[in-house]
């Protein structure tokens, strides 16, 4: 039988000026990026929250740590990345949806990558 996880699923895709900054910051123009081939495998982050209401306030906390998680996948150079970090620049260049029943199917025990 499937756990019941106490967690939520928050799902990162990517709008067009967040496909724009990487493709401007990266070096090599042949390597120009869709926004489809960008959300072709969206980020997904376990966050603490038990309804979609509390979202909200869980962004103003984490978000800025969110929005540097995405930006150093891509680049871990902070010098490249743009000087507003803001939850409104978040907002522009990031959709996300929130699944807030996650049942976990697997049988191993869940291990921290950093182990």
């Amino acid at each position: 039988m499937p756990q019941v996880l106490n967690r939520a699923v928050l799902m990162l895709r990517y709008k067009q000026p967040f496909v724009d900054w990487i493709n401007a910051t990266e070096p090599d123009p042949k390597q120009k990026l869709k926004l489809s081939d960008a959300n072709s495998d969206s980020t997904c982050y376990l966050i603490e929250v038990e309804e979609e209401e509390e979202l909200d306030g869980w962004l103003k906390v984490n978000g800025a740590a969110l929005f540097e998680a995405e930006l150093h996948g891509w680049f871990p150079d902070q010098e490249l990345w743009p000087k507003d970090r803001s939850r409104a620049l978040f907002d522009k260049w990031c959709a996300y949806e929130l699944h807030t029943l996650v049942f976990d199917t697997g049988t191993t025990p869940l291990l921290d990558s950093e182990e």
